[in-house]
């Protein structure tokens, strides 16, 4: 079994790790838990 696994930035936070709120401040992005990427799990089964 391979597996890779390729790492993008987060589409929600843009690779920053948190997100600016509308009434100022910043909150961990929920997205990528603060690390600012996204881990792709590609199994070939």
């Amino acid at each position: 079994m391979a597996q890779t696994a390729t790492t993008t930035d987060c589409v929600y936070c843009g690779g920053h790790g948190y997100v600016q709120l509308l009434l100022g401040g910043s909150e961990t992005c929920c997205g990528c838990q603060g690390t600012g990427s996204e881990t792709e799990d590609d199994d070939e089964h």
